[in-house]
């Protein structure tokens, strides 16, 4: 075979300066064509579901092709290429255990990632030479009109980035080595025939998305089309199927050339008139689209213009017949035959270097309206980390770790204006891992933790950060004296609680107290606290001590006296007999009487497991109660992130009675930058539950929903409630339905709603993780024996995992096999000790 050198298609780039005093590189390519390249992001992520972002995307690139106008070139050059994870956290030295097995778990994981480049060329004119260019006015024409086609980007919030001539120089030695997912890339020989390039031993093919001898198109074409995967109501990209390619790297290449209007239309006059005289059917048909093309133009002062849409994927060559495949089938789906005859390798990669797009051979352009075929460009990008140092990591739709601020830079910017959360999952769906995993991340980044929590979903998370568990038992109860307070802290919220107690105790979680049983008791709190801090008259009983001991004796009597003196009926006898059981002597007296357990406000992580009465309609909201009081108190005090987390009981105290503590909570967790979090699985319990609506949901900026499917026949009434509109519904029902478990542990995905828009994540986790998180009560046994056998957190589960992996039996075999075999770990166990 003959060999040539490759020869550079460029002669040099030159600094010149932009209209804010920023120097522009320009390109100068060998036959006078004049460029400038910038690095930008596509509009709409990967299924963002909002056929808006298309559209505006469309429109901007309608304004650009207007605003260059005659003679330019407008090449959008879209690289997906596949490379490996490495990052987060694991690498910066300031992790612990789980953090460090969970990027240890995902680096090295193959990816693909999207850089778009847009290219703006000013083609040189025939009659002028490469200095004229260079020199005279040319140059300034050319800048003006870049000027503002930046003006343009800038004016529709798109962002982006003038490549610099060292940036610009390796970009064009990527091309040379058709490498762009290595940080580092070596050159080689390139064989060229007519099927393919070979760089090394990788085979690059281009492929013509437009058949030009047949023009094989589908009738109608927007800026998107509908998802076959999603359904016919989810807008995607109409070449969506870029990103799926198997392939190491798609370069799709599209190309605008821009003719001299006055020029293009008298030769579509000529042939039109030429094809009059010659009677065929397909002549009929030519002159049809060329009459319909004058129409556009006089009606819409549309622009027609030459363009060029090429697909170039490269891989192995036992690999790329797969990949060619792929993208013709995918085309077909959408009406479109590409084209066959691409012999021409050679020129296609050439004109596919940004900057290069004038060697573009006039046989492979065809002439089309300005609006159709801005269609054929690519408009998707890939989801990217926010920008802030508080992140908690979930993975994207291809299985690779994301870092989301779910509290901090949605607060900074008014994405959300409180940092409490609402999460709804029916049972199985991972409700309590993802919860889990949010918790997990929170602690790390310095937030203490408090949960409330009824079905024991939360012990191997608190074993891990050696957190506080507490059980409720009969011998043992959760007990607190909310009635103690300092002086500063006799307000009207802190009255407001305490009578909700009161009232709670007397009437149970579903009734109700009346305008006078609320006037009298709100009386009573308010003369009890003024008693005991000296601002009342020598007629109320003196309170030496505040609990409810004493407050149950001032309230007897002040009650009595308040029903004389006004002549009111209040069941008193009913209010004793019934709130004496919490008085001493009573079979509670200690729950609201024995001083709270100071030491658990330095807990960074505490668990209150209440299980054993979440049946109990009495004990079990005033333990909620009390126990977000104490969280209230932890809050104000302290000055770290604070969050509270309330599965199952948060039904407890959604009652008309508690509804205004309720706003409290909330209110003072937004003062004080606190997160409350409410979780439950039942759907009906947020549609058919006012306070759930009027105080849980309207105070949470955050929604995080996992797999509605079991819902979707009835969800018109929480997307109404949540106030999902069309776009974020397509969203969530998605979760879980996409072709993308292949090569990934198991793992759910949870839709995260911050302020108006929400996002879908995965939860995927290591082996290790998971078991830290699981409530599968068998896996947990079968640590608990590890757990009992060694002596830090660390070793057990290393030891599992290692165990299991030696085995290789997988986690269900062996986690039966452990279980079945206890009795040898305590004979191991008790050997030991004996040694020692």
């Amino acid at each position: 075979m003959k060999k040539q050198k490759f020869k550079s298609p460029f002669i040099g780039i030159e600094n010149h300066s932009g209209d804010n005093g920023d120097d522009i590189p320009v390109l100068y390519s060998n036959d006078g064509a004049m460029s400038v390249i910038l690095k930008l992001d596509n509009l709409a992520t990967e299924y963002c579901a909002n056929e808006d972002y298309y559209r505006f995307y469309h429109y901007v690139f309608g304004q650009i092709v207007k605003l260059l106008g005659d003679g330019f070139i407008i090449q959008k050059t879209d690289i997906i290429s596949q490379a490996e994870y490495r990052g987060g956290k694991a690498n910066n030295g300031d992790h612990d255990y789980l953090t460090t097995k969970y990027f240890d778990f995902f680096n090295g994981r193959t990816y693909k990632g999207i850089n778009t480049y847009l290219t703006l060329t000013k083609e040189s004119s025939k009659k002028s030479n490469l200095f004229s260019a260079n020199g005279g006015t040319s140059i300034k024409d050319f800048l003006l009109k870049v000027n503002k086609v930046l003006d343009t980007i800038s004016n529709n919030n798109l962002s982006y980035l003038v490549l610099s001539k060292a940036e610009i120089k390796r970009l064009f030695h990527r091309f040379e080595a058709f490498n762009f997912g290595d940080s580092t890339f070596s050159f080689c020989n390139i064989e060229s025939d007519e099927s393919s390039l070979r760089f090394d031993d990788v085979e690059v093919k281009s492929i013509s998305v437009i058949d030009l001898d047949e023009m094989n198109l589908p009738n109608d074409i927007g800026a998107y089309s509908f998802s076959q995967e999603l359904g016919d109501k989810f807008p995607v990209d109409n070449l969506d199927f870029l990103t799926k390619i198997p392939a190491q790297t798609v370069v799709y290449n599209q190309i605008i050339k821009i003719p001299n209007q006055r020029k293009i239309k008298n030769d579509l006059e000529v042939k039109n008139k030429r094809l009059q005289g010659i009677p065929d059917a397909n002549n009929r048909l030519s002159m049809q689209d060329i009459d319909s093309m004058f129409v556009d133009i006089a009606q819409n002062n549309e622009l027609l213009v030459y363009c060029h849409f090429n697909i170039m994927v490269a891989d192995h060559s036992e690999n790329i017949e797969k990949a060619i495949n792929s993208v013709e089938n995918n085309l077909f789906t959408i009406g479109i035959i590409p084209g066959k005859n691409n012999y021409n390798q050679m020129e296609l990669y050439r004109a596919a270097i940004p900057g290069n797009a004038s060697e573009l051979k006039p046989y492979d352009l065809f002439l089309t309206s300005r609006p159709a075929s801005i269609c054929f460009f690519f408009k998707e990008a890939l989801p990217l980390s926010d920008d802030s140092d508080y992140q908690l990591f979930f993975t994207d739709r291809q299985g690779i770790p994301l870092g989301i601020d779910t509290s901090e830079l949605p607060m900074q910017t008014g994405r959300i204006s409180n940092r409490n959360r609402f999460i709804l999952g029916p049972s199985g769906s991972g409700k309590s891992f993802f919860t889990n995993s949010y918790l997990k991340q929170c602690y790390e980044l310095g937030a203490d933790v408090v949960i409330v929590d009824t079905g024991n979903s939360y012990s191997g998370l608190s074993k891990y950060v050696g957190g506080k568990y507490i059980t409720y038992t009969e011998e043992n109860p959760i007990t607190m004296n909310p009635f103690k307070i300092k002086e500063v802290e006799n307000n009207e919220e802190k009255r407001q609680m305490v009578k909700e107690l009161i009232g709670l105790i007397w009437k149970g979680a579903d009734g109700y107290l009346t305008q006078v049983e609320d006037d009298v008791i709100s009386k009573c709190v308010s003369h009890y606290y003024a008693a005991f801090f000296k601002k009342v008259d020598a007629q109320e009983k003196e309170v030496t001590s505040l609990s409810f001991n004493s407050f149950y004796e001032f309230s007897c009597e002040a009650i009595d006296r308040i029903r004389k003196e006004e002549n009111i009926s209040f069941n008193l006898d009913e209010y004793k007999f019934i709130l004496k059981k919490f008085y001493k002597g009573g079979i509670y007296d200690t729950i609201l009487n024995d001083e709270f357990d100071s030491t658990l406000f330095d807990e960074k992580f505490i668990v209150f497991e209440i299980d054993n009465i979440k049946e109990h309609k009495l004990l079990f909201p005033i333990t909620t109660l009390i126990i977000m009081d104490v969280f209230i108190q932890k809050m104000r005090h302290k000055s770290n992130k604070k969050i509270l987390t309330i599965e199952e009981a948060w039904k407890a105290i959604a009652s008309p009675m508690m509804a205004s503590y309720i706003l409290y909570l909330y209110k003072t967790c937004r003062k004080f930058g606190g997160e409350a979090i409410v979780v439950t699985q039942e759907l009906n319990d947020i549609i058919g539950n006012e306070i759930v609506k009027d105080s849980i949901l309207s105070n949470s900026d955050t929604i995080c929903l996992l797999d509605q499917t079991k819902f979707k026949d009835t969800f018109d009434d929480i997307a109404k409630l949540l106030a999902l509109n069309n776009v974020e519904q397509r969203k969530i029902f998605t979760i879980n339905k996409l072709d993308n478990k292949q090569g990934r542990n198991k793992f759910k995905e949870v839709y995260i709603k911050r302020g108006p828009i929400g996002e879908v994540y995965g939860v995927e986790v290591p082996l290790e993780e998971y078991l830290s998180y699981t409530t599968e009560r068998s896996e947990k046994e079968a640590m608990e024996i590890y757990f009992d056998y060694y002596d830090t957190y660390q070793k057990a589960m290393d030891a599992f995992v290692g165990d299991m992996k030696s085995s290789g039996l997988n986690l269900p075999q062996f986690v039966k096999e452990v279980n079945r075999n206890r009795s040898l770990f305590s004979m191991q166990e008790e050997m030991i000790l004996m040694n020692d």
